[in-house]
């Protein structure tokens, strides 16, 4: 063994159970770039690769070469057929409806808030005066044993009425241009949506689908993740200006809770209305 390899050997001898100080890595740093600075080029990676191996080699570890990241899955390119079909799909839960109604028409605007049950065919219509004001009248579409009873309530001058028709097999409409059956019946049409594209609806995510017709329009907002429906609003053009009804919907499971608006509830004190009978089906 020549000397230079008896010096190594004692080098290693002695050096063997020491630990790197808690500042190598700054000054092997330091070090490096001063040695590289002249080879780096303006990107800088060169020193920066550097810098890490030699703190790796230091402590014992073996640089990593760095990963390449993969190519990212291109976005879904969705159609109008697409996005009709998830949202008829979408519609087929049996959750509660909620729509809360606004119709502008020749300088008034009317508000209704509605409820409707997909699966007992159950209905709740009432007018407010504004948006979560006083209710002005109630009425109530409730199915039971291919029975129809309906009662409405007015809050004005404190009556109400009650009637009650035999179904004969048929289901109630519940309210118009809103229910499921009718927003299928819409995505369905042969000359149906355009898919306008992704929209931010009060800070939801939505896709916005487009009807227009020779005297109006109509637009359609779903979810961009359920396909739920979101907003619909209709604008039909008349000699008397134009008539917009926005319809909000809101989705909820079939809980106790969520059925509580569905019981029809005459408050105290309110006068019946005496109405002739009415004979045969609704």
């Amino acid at each position: 063994m020549n000397w230079e390899d008896e010096l190594s050997a004692g080098m290693r001898e002695h050096t063997a159970d020491l630990k790197p100080s808690a500042d190598l890595l700054d000054r092997a740093a330091r070090r490096n770039r001063r040695r590289t600075a002249a080879m780096a080029s303006g990107t800088g990676v060169f020193a920066l690769a550097a810098v890490v191996a030699v703190a790796m080699t230091a402590l014992g570890g073996t640089p990593v070469a760095p990963v390449e990241p993969g190519p990212r899955p291109a976005p879904e390119l969705l159609t109008v057929a697409m996005v009709q079909e998830r949202a008829v799909a979408a519609l087929a839960a049996d959750d509660l409806q909620h729509v809360v109604s606004t119709v502008d028409h020749q300088g008034r605007t009317e508000h209704g808030e509605w409820w409707f049950d997909q699966q007992t065919g159950d209905s709740r219509i009432t007018e407010l005066r504004a948006p979560g004001g006083t209710v002005t009248m109630d009425l109530w579409q409730l199915v039971r044993d291919d029975k129809l009873t309906m009662t409405q309530v007015f809050h004005g001058d404190r009556s109400y009425v009650l009637l009650e028709r035999p179904l004969n097999g048929q289901r109630p409409p519940g309210p118009a241009g809103s229910t499921p059956g009718e927003l299928r019946a819409a995505l369905q049409r042969g000359d149906g949506y355009t898919l306008v594209g992704p929209a931010d609806l009060d800070g939801q995510a939505v896709l916005h689908l487009r009807l227009t017709f020779e005297d109006g329009s109509d637009d359609l907002w779903v979810d961009a993740q359920t396909y739920r429906a979101v907003r619909r609003e209709t604008v039909k053009h008349t000699p008397d200006g134009d008539a917009r009804n926005r319809l909000e919907f809101t989705w909820q499971p079939r809980t106790s809770e969520s059925l509580k608006p569905l019981t029809a509830t005459i408050p105290p004190g309110y006068t019946q209305r005496e109405l002739p009978p009415v004979d045969g089906p609704m």
